[in-house]
């Protein structure tokens, strides 16, 4: 050995010498490399500061014997242990979007077309059901099947049952018995399963089962596993703890119910970690970020996170020195054969599902049948599981693979059923008002009954209460993968202004000249062809009864036929319905279009045709929507001398935002609008935006032998997309000097 080189290795041991030599650490044997467990701590997106930790160790060459980990240090460490690099890990899961993968928030165009055509009915996400005899609710804010899913994939290498210990490193996952509350440690079984028991955070993620107990997440017993560690043998620990700098002198006041709730949760996760860190010994590291002002789901900030995490570990440079002089002098340890999955020959020739109460087998086997008889990709099959997953029936859906004989393998599907199931339930909410014009609001409520056959019979039912008022029951029966056929009845009425404008178009002004109620029942019957979440195309039969009377007698409505009156007809009805926006009310890229017609076949002389078009891009925070409305009706009275009231209309927020709503009517209709939007804020992790924008439009509504006559209207405005519906404040101005100020709230109403 060089001059040089003995110089180095003399001054390491005495740096190792001074290191070892504090406190009262015990001699560890001579010649024995130690042990060393890697501790890491639960924080959210804070844990990326563990990365810093493990590549230290990597540089140091100092071989890690196990690896603790919870929550975020479960997901990081059973990673890492499993074979990812630090550098995959830091790619992969910094780049979550928080909102989509932590908090399963759908993208609209992963739902199938009829749960986007029932989201425009009930725009409020809020699910519940009844269960017991009692309200039912999500079991946290996050089902946590978007995070489940990934980790299967970053894990297919890993056989489906597997003991930790014959991973790449040895790796225990720290979780919470919801039974008793006692602490578990996984060491053996599916690992992204395990991964996702440690992290299920009360309210925040739903807890997860693993052969019949209910876990949740384990810092609520262990943040800081330092103690399972200890039970693991180890000689050296090499703690993260990621609550270094945290002041908890101040805390939020106490204002209401949640942030008492959270501070309980957080009191309790402190004083564990406080109980674990009394158990560190002289020979142990702790690394101590300071991470005080980066939040639970700061994933965009991974790259900051981790040059902290290089930070704090520098801090206890001299520890680092320690260790690595311990392993220059002992003979380096020969790696293990650890198992690898992903290199055999997997083909599934049989698919089996477990956990289902309600939905049928048959189902979910029909859901996955395109794997049978091929090779085995975790990429395919997690498309499959993803779709089973946004069909609305369950909360967590993941899968294992069994061998059969050599290379055939069964797949086995485990599904878990909303907490509600079968019973689902949505709640709406609309509120609108305007200048000198009319205020709407409703409430209502729609209740679906899936699964009433195992053929897959759906009953669902609709209350409506305000100024619009709905009740409507149907029926929906799949008849294959793409073909179904639907039936129902519904009873709609509606409370409808008639303005001067109605009867004399030159008069822009306000007046309203009566208000009449309008009494709408219809049946129908239809076959539907549905086009893999793209689109749908209806035909059928319909049959309807209108009622009307106005609420006050005027010679100059009755001049016009406008009486009160009733109307029957029978008609076949064809619709095309094209849904491919990315959200209902603030679309950034898509489009969208729905056309119908309807052809009376007996009863009044009817005909209607409807179609409604819109494009949507957007780059950065700008967003352009372009949109299009064409419609003409005909429905006519037995008598010559009479003509029908109006029944279509314009006016309100992107319908001719200037004039009232309704204040433009007639039997013909034609519109057109072009909508900018800058976006203000993200709205944090719920991704409540906030907009401002303009509309510029032109368009009439007009009778039958008029000339259509073009107007305009210029709208400013201010939205808010809300969780409990979208939210517009704005001011419009039109041709003829009208004007309007306008709220809206939740459910958009129109005439």
């Amino acid at each position: 050995m060089s001059f040089h080189k003995w110089l180095l290795t003399g001054l390491m041991c005495l740096a190792g010498g001074l290191s070892w030599g504090q406190g009262t650490a015990p001699a560890l044997a001579p010649g024995k490399p130690p042990s060393v467990v890697v501790v890491l701590a639960g924080g959210g997106a804070k844990g990326f500061a563990h990365l810093a930790v493990l590549r230290q160790l990597e540089r140091d060459h100092i071989p890690i014997a196990r690896i603790v980990g919870t929550s975020m240090g479960a997901v990081i460490g059973g990673l890492y242990a499993s074979g990812l690099s630090t550098d995959d890990i830091e790619h992969v899961i910094g780049g979550l979007d928080p909102a989509k993968v932590a908090l399963d928030q759908l993208n609209r165009l992963e739902l199938p077309s009829r749960s986007r055509a029932y989201q425009q009915k009930y725009p409020v996400e809020l699910e519940f059901g009844v269960k017991g005899g009692a309200l039912s609710f999500a079991r946290g804010v996050s089902d946590g099947q978007r995070f489940l899913a990934l980790l299967q994939e970053l894990t297919a290498h890993v056989p489906p049952q597997v003991n930790f210990n014959d991973l790449k490193i040895p790796f225990r996952a720290v979780a919470t018995r919801y039974r008793d509350g006692e602490m578990k440690v996984f060491d053996r079984g599916a690992l992204h399963l395990a991964i996702r028991a440690s992290m299920a955070a009360p309210a925040v993620f739903a807890p997860v089962e693993v052969d019949g107990e209910t876990y949740v997440d384990g810092g609520l017993v262990a943040n800081l596993p330092i103690e399972v560690a200890l039970q693991e043998g180890a000689d050296v620990i090499v703690a993260s703890f990621l609550a270094g700098g945290t002041d908890d002198g101040r805390a939020e006041q106490a204002n209401h119910a949640l942030v008492v709730a959270n501070r309980m949760i957080d009191i309790l996760i402190r004083q564990n970690e406080k109980r674990n860190l009394s158990l560190l010994r002289a020979q142990d590291v702790l690394v101590k970020p300071q991470l005080q002002d980066i939040g639970f789901a700061d994933f965009n900030r991974a790259a900051e996170i981790v040059q902290r995490g290089q930070v704090a570990v520098s801090d206890v440079a001299d520890r680092w020195v320690a260790l690595k002089v311990h392993f220059a002098q002992t003979p380096d340890k020969p790696v293990a054969h650890r198992l690898s999955f992903n290199q055999r020959e997997k083909r599934i020739v049989a698919i089996e599902a477990k956990g289902q109460k309600d939905v049928p087998e048959a189902y979910i086997r029909s859901m996955l049948s395109p794997m049978l008889d091929q090779e085995f990709s975790s990429v395919e099959i997690e498309r499959y599981i993803d779709e089973l997953y946004t069909s609305g029936f369950f909360d967590l859906v993941s899968y294992s693979l069994q061998q059969q004989q050599g290379e055939q393998y069964k797949l086995i599907v485990q599904v878990r059923e909303k907490p509600y199931s079968p019973h689902f339930m949505k709640t709406t909410l609309g509120f609108s008002t305007e200048a000198s014009g009319v205020t709407q609001f409703s409430t209502g409520l729609g209740y679906r009954r899936p699964w009433l056959t195992e053929s897959g019979l759906e009953f669902a039912l609709d209350a409506r209460l305000g100024t619009q008022t709905e009740l409507a029951a149907r029926f929906y029966q799949p008849l294959s993968r793409r073909w179904s056929v639907e039936t129902g009845v519904s009873l709609d009425r509606n409370h409808l202004p008639i303005y001067r404008t109605a009867i004399d178009r030159d008069d822009l002004s306000t007046q309203k000249l009566a208000y009449f109620n309008q009494t709408v029942q219809t049946w129908d019957t239809q076959l539907v062809y549905d086009l893999e979440r793209k689109a749908y195309i209806k035909l059928g039969l319909t049959s309807g009864f209108i009622r009307r009377s106005f609420d006050t007698e005027n010679e100059l409505l009755t001049s016009q036929g406008g009486g009160g009156s009733d109307f029957r007809y029978q008609a076949i009805k064809t619709q095309l319905h094209i849904d491919q926006l990315d959200s209902l009310s603030f679309p950034t890229k898509g489009y969208y279009l729905n056309a119908s017609v309807e052809q009376g076949l007996s009863g009044n002389p009817y005909g209607t045709g409807r179609l409604s078009a819109k494009v949507a891009y957007g780059f950065g925070p700008h967003i352009f929507n372009l949109g299009m409305n064409l419609a003409q009706e005909k429905l006519t009275r037995d008598c010559q001398k009479c003509s029908s009231p109006t029944l279509l209309f314009l006016g309100g927020f992107q319908l001719m935002g200037a004039y009232r709503m309704g204040q433009l009517a007639g039997t013909q209709l034609a519109h057109v609008q072009g909508t900018y939007m800058y976006r203000l804020t993200e709205g944090g992790l719920l991704k409540q935006r906030t907009y401002v924008g303009t509309v510029l439009e032109a368009g009439d509504a007009w009778l039958q032998g008029d000339a259509f006559r073009t107007r305009y209207s210029a709208t400013a405005f201010v939205a808010v997309d809300s969780k409990i519906g979208d939210i517009y404040l704005g001011a419009a101005r039109g041709s003829g000097n009208v004007y309007n100020m306008f709220i809206q709230l939740g459910r958009r109403f129109s005439f």
